[in-house]
């Protein structure tokens, strides 16, 4: 969750504990319709425990109901001076309460931990399949997990949001799963291509995004992984996309694979030389503003990644 979701939400909680606890205190207890007033509001209590059960597990719950648990005593204590079987009522409910908030509380806890180790399992899973994918091609198995992360620093760079982070970070670590159609004599081949072997090679984007289509929290990134070899002045391909036509993201990964040739093993340049030619290539192959924001990120930073995923 993010933080401005988390205020958001807070915000919510505060927000409907003090209207039920203004209009239970205010409205009178006299007469019978006044009662069963009072008795809907008292339900109504049940709803920011299991809310915050929901949005912030067991430690959210815990805090809600305590402060509803104070505001709900105040009430039986002021309202019910000296009614004892009433105030015992009101105790019970307010057990009632407790139960409510923690019992939601412990099993949001117990799916968002669950849901965790899936996530986990299926990056794990994930990063199998790329590093095999890299050491096929002759790569660093370390290849797709250093461009996506280029990637990722260069999409916080651009503001985009979280999700959008999430399916850009995924579609750059599968860039290449197409690649897995690819035949060995072709796939380990780097120039000569023939008519035919060059349409069979440039088919990999698209078979990479009908294979990620089939499954359902890759499919945002399977756009990516579609148009990652599109160029920014159209000269790309399979769909010869051209300038605003290619998604954010794409245009975003263009450069951080660029700049993970020009300074990996094969090229082994150097920052300023990369940088330099990278500056070559935009208006033609990259977008301008995805370069402008790769050069007001700073050496140290590309270097930070470059050393957690070193390409020898």
């Amino acid at each position: 969750m993010s933080d401005e979701s988390g205020k958001t939400k807070a915000a919510i909680l505060i927000f409907l504990i003090f209207v039920i606890t203004f209009f239970h205190f205010s409205i009178p207890t006299e007469d019978h319709t006044s009662h069963m007033v009072h008795i809907i509001l008292r339900k109504l209590y049940f709803l920011p425990p299991v809310m915050a059960a929901a949005w912030f597990g067991l430690k959210g719950a815990t805090l809600v109901t305590s402060v509803i648990s104070v505001a709900f005593l105040s009430h039986a204590v002021l309202d019910w001076p000296g009614d004892y079987m009433e105030q015992a009522n009101q105790f019970g409910e307010l057990a009632t309460f407790w139960v409510v908030g923690l019992v939601p509380g412990v099993l949001f806890d117990r799916q968002k931990a669950l849901l965790q180790d899936l996530a986990k399992s299926q990056e794990e899973t994930l990063l199998a399949l790329v590093s095999s994918l890299d050491l096929r091609g002759k790569n660093t198995p370390l290849h797709s997990q250093r461009v996506r992360e280029y990637t990722v620093l260069l999409a916080e760079r651009a503001g985009v949001s979280e999700k959008e982070k999430k399916s850009i970070s995924l579609g750059a670590l599968l860039h290449d799963v197409g690649k897995i159609s690819v035949p060995d004599t072709l796939f380990l081949k780097h120039a000569g291509y023939s008519p035919e072997e060059l349409k069979i090679f440039r088919a990999h984007p698209e078979k990479g995004y009908r294979l990620l289509q089939k499954i359902g929290f890759l499919r945002d990134a399977a756009e990516i992984v579609l148009t990652h070899q599109e160029r920014y002045d159209g000269s790309g391909y399979p769909r010869g996309l051209k300038g605003e036509e290619i998604p954010w993201g794409a245009r975003l990964f263009m450069v951080a694979e660029i700049f993970d040739e020009l300074t990996g093993y094969h090229a082994g340049l150097d920052y300023d030389h990369a940088t330099e030619m990278i500056r070559k290539k935009s208006g033609s192959w990259l977008d301008p503003a995805a370069v402008e924001i790769f050069i007001n990120i700073t050496p140290a930073e590309w270097e930070r990644v470059r050393n957690q995923y070193p390409p020898t």
